[in-house]
């Protein structure tokens, strides 16, 4: 008898810890999907790209001479950097005519990248990111303190 109400408690530990686990992954999910609300609403209220351009540090922003490879859907880009000149291929959304405008690793000249800015968001959907976060805030307040 004593042995089954031991293994009661135990089963009891452990339905304790999975609701804990479950609470925390539901938190931690919470607060993401918090920030990235509060990233949608600043960033669009100031008019600013919901993405962010790649570091000045790490990479190079130029122009590169681009011709269409017949074979496949990639472009071919010929740029410069520190007096030599490397080739590359990539998709191509940001050809201009025969320009591209890519980003170029400092550390390693072959590696490049190109930055597609994602517009921001209008205002009433702003602001509606806005009221969703206040909300998030305030279910965690009552989970927490009530």
């Amino acid at each position: 008898m004593i042995r089954l109400i031991n293994s009661f408690k135990s089963i009891d530990d452990f339905q304790e810890l999975c609701g804990l686990i479950f609470c925390v992954i539901i938190l931690i999910s919470m607060n993401i999907f918090l920030f990235k609300m509060l990233w949608f609403w600043g960033r669009s209220i100031f008019n600013k790209t919901l993405n962010l351009p790649p570091s000045k540090r790490r990479w190079y922003r130029t122009r590169a001479d681009v011709t269409k490879d017949e074979e496949t859907a990639k472009y071919q880009v010929r740029y410069y950097y520190e007096n030599e000149e490397y080739t590359a291929e990539f998709d191509g959304f940001t050809v201009y005519g025969s320009k591209a405008i890519i980003y170029i690793d400092r550390y390693c000249p072959e590696n490049i990248k190109e930055f597609i800015p994602k517009p921001a968001l209008s205002t009433e959907s702003a602001w509606a990111c806005f009221f969703i976060a206040l909300f998030i805030i305030l279910i965690e307040y009552v989970l927490f303190f009530a």
